[in-house]
């Protein structure tokens, strides 16, 4: 029954999909207003979130931002719906690339890299990424592999959705993209004989477990699963960021954040991930997922702990 309806669900989105571009940012306008102005979707969560994060920002300001992130927001919706039929093409001149002869670099002599990213620009255009050994754009990179992580949904059919769309997506590019669930990651990264790019979105609230770090002027706990590995491996790490320019174009952009990972202390990679993401989020306050209920808990006793004997 779960593929049935994942099935179903999967043909509406693909029609849908194949409406021009223009028409889904009219509808993306429209769900805007929907959502902040009939439904106030999130709306506290959102204004929390600015609030705490920007305590210097007067209300007015709190409001003008909250109105660009909704717009943001359904922006990402739709092109993530749009891009399940548009050529790769079309996909790759949205996006600019920046950075990619570091990757190149790394994976030359370590064969494997690791990617931390956050919720910023349009993370779901990370199949792009997989075009570039292709298209040599100024800024690409050549990579043999792409993987992307991802936390196994406790819905079968949002499970079988996701692989659908994504495999589908990745399947339109040069270069083989894969997703694997973060149960697996490790095992993959340890016993794969090709060389490949590990993407991590690494800035959602983990269940158990995590690093301790201040992020946006709050204590914040970060999930410890990217740099786990990067330490296990002896594995660098880049920080991929996706800049949201305008609507319809995107840089994304690699920079190192650490290359001897094995002789890090825990917590020094994710702590400077946490910086980097903070520096962008700052240089452009609505590009992030600021409807994420993020802040759910401050520190433990153990992590404050941990912190402090960190600093």
């Amino acid at each position: 029954m779960a593929k049935i309806i994942a099935s179903i669900v999967w043909c509406f989105i693909y029609v849908v999909s194949l409406l021009p571009l223009r028409l889904h940012y009219l509808f993306s306008d429209f769900l805007a207003w929907l959502l902040r102005d009939v439904f106030a979707y999130r709306k506290s969560t959102i204004y929390i979130n600015l609030a705490r994060s920007f305590p210097h920002l007067r209300y007015g300001e709190i409001i003008e931002l909250s109105k660009q992130y909704y717009k943001y927001m359904c922006d990402i919706m739709v092109e993530s719906i749009w891009q399940l039929s548009a050529s790769d093409r079309k996909l790759c001149r949205m996006v600019r690339m920046e950075g990619g002869d570091l990757v190149d670099d790394l994976m030359k002599r370590y064969g494997k890299v690791i990617a931390m990213l956050g919720h910023r620009g349009n993370w779901e255009m990370l199949g792009t990424l997989c075009r570039e050994n292709a298209l040599r754009r100024p800024g690409s990179f050549s990579s043999n592999e792409i993987i992307i992580t991802y936390k196994v949904a406790r819905s079968k059919v949002a499970n079988l959705l996701f692989e659908k769309i994504r495999m589908h997506e990745y399947g339109k590019f040069h270069n083989p993209g894969r997703i694997v669930s973060s149960k697996q990651i490790l095992h993959h990264a340890a016993t794969s004989p090709e060389n490949g790019l590990y993407i991590f979105i690494a800035d959602q609230y983990p269940r158990q477990g995590g690093i301790p770090a201040m992020f946006l002027n709050q204590q914040t706990v970060f999930f410890a699963g990217a740099e786990f590995i990067a330490r296990r491996l002896g594995l660098p790490v880049v920080y991929l960021d996706i800049e949201h320019v305008r609507r319809g174009e995107y840089v994304m952009k690699f920079s190192l954040v650490c290359e001897d990972s094995r002789n890090t202390r825990r917590g020094f990679i994710t702590r400077k991930y946490a910086r980097l993401l903070e520096e962008h989020i700052n240089a452009n306050r609505h590009n992030w997922l600021w409807s994420h209920k993020r802040w759910k808990r401050g520190f433990t006793a153990k992590e404050q702990r941990e912190y402090d004997n960190f600093a």
